[in-house]
């Protein structure tokens, strides 16, 4: 009789157990994301540093990934993405700001599925947007390429004009001002983020313009790296460290580091306990950060690098804590205050002292 009931009990306990294999939650690998990206992951820039972080991430958790790059941001997006949905990717990434407004629609249509966003500012229950604060990065190599010049003329090329690259740029001058007073930098843009062509123009078009013996820049295509390094016109990178490629005047790179980010939001999505929220973190977080200075930067500024970036990691210290005045002498930042965040993603349409725009 024992037996028997005890045999019943393993029964009840096989059916159990086959019944909670067809009803758990998802496991990590039944999981598929799929990224959806303006750029090229070839880019060696803002792109691929985002879809080889992605991908890293998404194979340490045992992920499916999906990508396509080149995706323009008009009507055909939306469809796009449900398409991807409806194949059964639960998690849509994108990386650009002006995929929200289809996002944040999409985000309502389908709440089973995660979407985040990089350079977006919006959120809802299940979209969360994040970019890392670059113009603390961006301040500490304004402080190299302010040691490095000669001639005080420094040279900044710029994809728009929006609040976040007016930001970077101040940031920068704010740097460059600090280890070299009187030096100014000079800024064209090309109205485009990817178009190596109209970048490498431009950069032309300022060299040919100035004494400008360092350059930086803020669009994703590195053809003014490359005009540059024939030139022999000193370069600090943006958002991927291309140092093997000018190994004479490259001086270091403003990079992001996103896989800890993405194996953690990845992770939440897995579990079932996504936020959907702002991201907006700096170099405490480790997501954003300066590429380590190459020996073309002398031990002088490395030292200097080094007690900045410590005053910004230990929260003492933010770029635009006053006083910070604009071209007009106009006082932005009152001595001993800061800017709020607010202020900082939408309000910054004004240029630092030392800027001279083109």
């Amino acid at each position: 009789m024992k037996k028997r009931i005890w045999i019943a009990v393993f029964a009840l306990l096989c059916v159990f157990g086959l019944l909670f294999t067809f009803l758990r939650p998802r496991a990590e690998k039944e999981i598929r994301v799929c990224a959806l990206l303006n750029g090229s992951i070839q880019d060696r820039s803002y792109t691929q540093a985002q879809y080889e972080a992605l991908a890293a991430a998404c194979q340490k958790l045992g992920l499916d990934l999906a990508w396509f790059d080149k995706v323009p941001f008009d009507d055909s997006f939306p469809a796009m993405a449900r398409r991807m949905i409806e194949d059964g990717y639960r998690v849509i990434v994108c990386d650009h700001y002006l995929y929200e407004p289809y996002l944040t629609e999409l985000a309502a249509a389908y709440p089973h599925v995660y979407f985040l966003n990089a350079s977006g500012t919006e959120s809802a229950q299940n979209y969360a947007s994040y970019l890392g604060r670059m113009y603390q990065a961006r301040y500490l190599s304004g402080l190299v390429a302010g040691a490095r010049t000669e001639t005080g003329q420094i040279g900044y090329v710029l994809a728009f004009l929006t609040p976040e690259t007016i930001r970077q740029l101040n940031a920068f001058t704010i740097g460059v001002r600090k280890t070299n007073p009187d030096a100014h930098v000079y800024v064209r843009r090309i109205n485009d983020w990817n178009s190596a062509e109209k970048a490498a123009s431009v950069t032309s078009m300022l060299l040919d313009a100035h004494n400008i013996d360092v350059l930086t820049l803020h669009v994703n295509a590195i053809s003014p790296l490359r005009v540059a390094d024939k030139r022999g016109v000193y370069t600090i990178g943006n958002n991927y460290d291309n140092r093997e490629l000018f190994p004479d005047t490259y001086l270091t790179a403003c990079v992001f580091q996103w896989e800890p980010f993405f194996e953690e939001r990845l992770g939440e999505c897995v579990r079932g306990q996504f936020t959907g929220r702002h991201y907006w973190e700096g170099l405490r977080s480790g997501l954003v950060a300066l590429s380590p200075l190459t020996e073309l930067v002398p031990d002088s500024t490395r030292r200097l690098v080094n007690a900045e970036m410590g005053r910004l990691m230990n929260g003492t210290f933010d770029v635009f804590f006053g006083s910070v005045t604009d071209i007009y002498g106009t006082v932005q930042v009152r001595e001993h205050e800061n800017l709020s965040d607010r202020e900082l993603l939408y309000g910054m349409y004004w240029f630092v002292d030392g800027v001279i725009m083109e």
